[in-house]
């Protein structure tokens, strides 16, 4: 009997920890080589901390990168949400630090005033570069809370 709590616990704990994982849908990518080593993760969540200007959580994941090396974490807006990025400016989130097996993981919040306010939706993309290495996300359309 207690086994079998026990077995019930650990299930209802992981359903409650993989939901809280994941982002809204269409607002998480992978990160791909475009040119170097390794592969990651983007999610991006929105909230409603600065209501009714813009507020979002980013969390990047890298794996299979240069070990024990800082890259940037880097960020492109553009304002026609098509779902195509086409800004050839791109703006620091920060670095980010792989640790001796090349994994590594940085939590970014980032806070905009208008034009990103609420009801306003625009396309970004996500790219993690240095030491050679260029890791690039899909574009993905936001939606300001």
């Amino acid at each position: 009997m207690v086994v079998l709590l026990s077995l019930l616990c650990a299930a209802a704990l992981s359903t409650v920890f993989v939901v809280a994982a994941h982002a809204e849908p269409g607002l998480q990518s992978d990160l791909t080589a475009i040119s170097g080593q390794g592969a990651g993760h983007v999610l991006v969540s929105p909230t409603a901390k600065d209501r009714p200007t813009f507020a979002v959580e980013v969390e990047v994941n890298v794996q299979d990168m240069l070990p024990n090396s800082t890259f940037t974490v880097e960020r492109r807006v553009d304002l026609t949400p098509d779902g195509v990025c086409t800004s050839a400016t791109w703006l620091t989130n920060g670095p980010i630090t792989t640790s001796e097996g090349g994994a590594g993981a940085q939590h970014f919040e980032v806070e905009r005033g208008a034009p990103f306010v609420s009801g306003v939706r625009f396309d970004v993309q996500f790219h993690v570069i240095g030491n050679g290495t260029e890791l690039r996300s899909e574009c993905m359309t936001v939606t300001v809370k």
